[in-house]
């Protein structure tokens, strides 16, 4: 039971140091530490601390298992596409050696080609969808590490910068202002096409 006992800090402990693997912004830690001290309430700064670090490792693996799961469909539907490439060649061969036949003696095989076709768009659909997916994860991905590599330069008091830093931020500023304005673009390709995909309404028209 002693042994126990002694194990418990430890665990706590781990899950401590994992929690701290994610870092937070300086912004976000001088407005926590701001709001301990107007408020009076220092000794919940730790507290608050930790519960915010312990949300952005949240969001961090939500982000990293969104982008596995969507990794594993993709390769599912490589997979699938590949077998269906295959299938289709034989219907199509099987086709071409009954050409003697009457189109009633043929219509299996083409129901069969047909349905094939119509498995292969809908899983050639899905992945350009999930590609997109995987293109606006990685900028998202973009845009916290610009944000947080732009906030420690902006943080830094103008007397000190060098010329240098001056530089850097700028162009921290461009890649992160290019990355915003990709994600904004893509997020309205995906918003129209879902609006294109939607079927029309009877009457609508006139």
């Amino acid at each position: 039971m002693e042994e126990e006992e002694e194990q418990s800090p430890s665990s706590s402990d781990e899950e401590k140091e994992a929690e701290e693997t994610v870092a937070l912004d300086s912004d976000t830690e001088q407005a926590l530490l701001t709001l301990a001290k107007n408020s009076g309430t220092m000794s919940k700064y730790p507290t608050w601390r930790r519960t915010l670090m312990r949300r952005a490792r949240e969001e961090e693996m939500k982000r990293f298992c969104k982008a596995q799961a969507v990794q594993r469909r993709l390769n599912e539907i490589e997979t699938a596409l590949g077998e269906l490439e295959a299938e289709g060649t034989k219907v199509e061969l099987a086709l071409r050696s009954h050409s003697a036949l009457l189109e009633q003696q043929k219509s299996p095989w083409l129901e069969q080609w047909l349905q094939l076709v119509q498995k292969k768009n809908s899983l050639l659909a899905e992945e350009a969808e999930l590609m997109l997916t995987v293109k606006e994860l990685n900028l998202q991905e973009q845009q916290l590490q610009l944000d947080q590599e732009l906030r420690g330069y902006m943080n830094q008091e103008g007397t000190l910068k060098t010329p240098a830093d001056r530089q850097a931020e700028d162009q921290l500023l461009k890649k992160l202002v290019d990355v915003v304005n990709q994600r904004d673009e893509l997020i309205r390709f995906q918003e129209e096409r879902r609006l294109s995909e939607l079927p029309s309404k009877p009457g609508a028209q006139g």
